[in-house]
């Protein structure tokens, strides 16, 4: 089943039966093709980044983890790439992805072109 990355966000980490703090943000590959991690906000911990091999369930109300990952800063854009075709034509951007629960390879991109587009056509779903 896919979930969408910006549904993550707010969840709870719970690290062995503990909260460990709330999803900041999903972080994608470069590629654009796997869930590479989640930063978690851990309040006074500071900002955590723990990689996808540590991620034991998405679930709907929460996240569980094996690891409570490492300290960085979050500094990094999470999305927002242009797409082109291979011919050179420019799609749009990329606002979004749905991943799959059990593997966390990107299902579908979420593409705008616009606010204006957005609005008249909405957003398209690139898979």
């Amino acid at each position: 089943m896919a979930k969408k990355i910006r549904s993550l966000a707010g969840l709870p980490v719970i690290l062995s039966g503990r909260k460990l703090g709330r999803v900041a943000q999903a972080a994608l590959s470069k590629d654009l093709k796997r869930l590479e991690g989640i930063w978690v906000d851990a309040g006074l911990g500071g900002t955590r980044f723990i990689s996808s091999e540590s991620i034991q369930v998405l679930g709907e109300v929460s996240i569980l983890v094996d690891s409570p990952g490492r300290r960085r800063r979050m500094n990094e854009r999470p999305l927002f790439r242009r797409v082109l075709t291979l011919s050179g034509e420019r799609l749009g951007a990329v606002t979004g992805a749905e991943i799959d629960e059990m593997t966390f390879c990107v299902v579908a991109l979420e593409i705008t072109e616009g606010w204006w587009e957005d609005l008249l056509r909405g957003r398209r779903r690139l898979c």
